[in-house]
């Protein structure tokens, strides 16, 4: 049902306009993620993994679609919760099970893995608390994200951050996407941290 909505036939003409807009470079190919979208047929090809990523087709063109009406705003640098955005708090807690706990699960007991995993999608460090990366999901979407780890006491915890100029790029069904899909890149990045070592 959601691949007929958010298929290539009916998203191509809308994301074709993202070439040299809102960040992407005039290029065939719209990358973000270690993914490349390509322009010509929709297909996306997983950087990490050196392999074709057809099952995240449709959400990618749901997210890209919505980008593509977004007017070019100056990054605020001023952080918001997702609860802050437009209608996050009913959204709290799905946001909380598909972005923050696999978060928590995968690097809450190895934080420095954060940091190299966040780099192999561009992320930078930050120095909020025991570990913060910054990546910009989409070349004008940051997102923050800050991890305290697990400790015989307390379980690891994430908070989830986004500018605040964030609702201007995407609605907030998209942002959940996006942060949904930038949680499994970062798992996917530490698979391949874990498989070189």
């Amino acid at each position: 049902m959601y691949s007929e909505i958010w298929n290539w036939k009916k998203c191509r003409d809308k994301i074709r306009t993202l070439r040299g807009r809102l960040g992407f470079p005039d290029a065939s190919v719209l990358k973000f993620l270690g993914l490349s979208l390509s322009l010509e047929d929709g297909r996306i090809q997983d950087d990490l993994r050196k392999n074709f990523y057809s099952r995240i087709e449709p959400s990618v063109y749901c997210i890209l679609f919505g980008y593509t009406d977004a007017q070019l705003m100056p990054e605020t640098r001023r952080l918001v919760s997702f609860a802050q955005l437009s209608g996050g708090r009913s959204y709290q807690s799905a946001f909380a099970q598909r972005v923050a706990k696999p978060i928590e699960r995968i690097f809450g007991s190895k934080v420095i893995m954060l940091y190299q995993a966040a780099k192999l999608l561009g992320g930078e460090k930050l120095s909020y608390g025991d570990c913060s990366v910054k990546i910009y999901s989409l070349p004008l979407v940051p997102i923050t994200i800050i991890l305290w780890t697990e400790t015989s006491e307390f379980p690891a915890s994430a908070n989830i951050l986004f500018d605040s100029s964030a609702n201007n790029y995407l609605s907030t069904e998209q942002l959940v996407m996006l942060s949904e899909l930038t949680s499994v890149r970062l798992r996917h990045a530490s698979e391949m941290l874990i498989t070189k070592s």
